[in-house]
């Protein structure tokens, strides 16, 4: 195993953390996040014309650069930096996986186009508790991201991928506050709504399950930029912030919190990485890299945007400093699809230690 990015995928690195922080910093995502929308539909198109991000997973046949998860990690985690991207992750990464999983090769060259132009939205939700009779749907999805934004709603349920237009009758999105002020979430109410079912002659269970490991480890890909940014954040100021005529990190006690964020976020990194690898590759191991590399990344966040707000102080604690948007940002992305305590026991079974039940 080669544990060395290329030089293509390191130049791929800067060329959009430079674009992130020109065009989409975390000033920007905390403006936006008081528009309905929660981002540039401007930045949105320049990120799909320029940087082909939102084609970046998907083949070329279908209008995508055609890379795979290492790729796209790459740029969930430089997104998650600034946490920016907007509905990079409901479209381009969820709805992505989900459509290759569990739709046809008919119905990839139908959805998969517009997605990587980004001209059309897409919104992925797991809903497996969905009633769905005879081409109609009832139910609610609590907490789909960017439903409100979407063209077009992936739901997967017990017998398989559906999707439905949002503006069909029976079909009511209402916007959710969440505990995540960068993220726009959705509640989805839906009263004998029509849908389409897709992938027929597919393994539904199969692909429901590839989707959601593939999820996680997208999500994680983001806890990593983000608690690396945390860290970063907290070091520069404890070695600006002066206190009896020295830098306050120079203090035992600084030290100490900031080496044990420092530890977590690298072993966050290091699965994260080892994870991407297993997706990339299509691994027999891609649960366990999942159910491993969500647990360790959802503590890293949370860790590493803990220790930011308390290395910095009272200012840390206030409105204006940016240190609450992650710790609201890692207190959100650690329960989705199952927070570390769900994800090690999933593991265990795995791996044999532990009998479902």
């Amino acid at each position: 195993m080669n544990f060395a990015f290329s030089e293509e995928q390191d130049e791929f690195r800067e060329l959009l953390r430079r674009f992130v922080e020109e065009r989409w910093p975390v000033a920007e995502t905390r403006r936006l996040a008081e528009t309905d929308a929660g981002f540039d539909r401007a930045v949105w198109k320049q990120m799909a014309d320029e940087l082909g991000l939102q084609g970046l997973a998907v083949s070329e046949a279908h209008g995508g650069q055609g890379f795979g998860m290492l790729e796209l990690g790459i740029a969930l985690e430089e997104l998650g930096r600034q946490l920016a991207g907007g509905p990079f992750l409901a479209s381009a990464v969820l709805s992505n996986f989900a459509l290759s999983n569990g739709a046809t090769p008919e119905e990839h060259a139908e959805f998969l186009p517009g997605i990587a132009a980004g001209t059309s939205i897409s919104a992925w939700a797991d809903a497996p508790g969905l009633a769905v009779d005879n081409g109609r749907a009832s139910g609610r999805v609590a907490w789909c991201i960017d439903a409100h934004n979407a063209d077009l709603l992936l739901l997967t349920t017990r017998g398989g991928l559906i999707a439905l237009d949002p503006g069909a009758d029976g079909v009511s999105i209402v916007a959710a506050k969440a505990t995540d002020l960068t993220r726009k979430y959705a509640h989805i109410e839906l009263a004998g709504a029509p849908v389409r079912k897709l992938g027929v002659g597919l393994d539904p269970d199969a692909a429901a399950v590839k989707t959601r490991h593939q999820a996680v480890i997208a999500v994680a890909a983001e806890q990593v930029g983000a608690a690396a940014h945390c860290f970063d954040q907290a070091v520069a100021y404890v070695k600006e912030r002066l206190q009896f005529g020295r830098p306050v990190g120079g203090f035992q006690a600084v030290k100490h919190r900031a080496a044990d964020a420092y530890a977590v976020v690298e072993l966050a990194r290091s699965a994260a990485y080892w994870s991407w690898w297993v997706a990339a590759n299509d691994g027999a191991e891609l649960g366990e890299a999942a159910h491993v590399v969500k647990s360790i990344a959802s503590e890293a966040a949370r860790t590493a945007a803990y220790e930011n707000i308390h290395l910095h102080g009272g200012y840390g604690f206030t409105w204006e400093h940016d240190a609450h948007l992650y710790y609201r940002r890692a207190a959100a992305n650690e329960v989705f699809q199952g927070d570390p305590v769900a994800h090690r026991a999933a593991l265990a079974v795995e791996l044999g230690v532990l009998v479902a039940g």
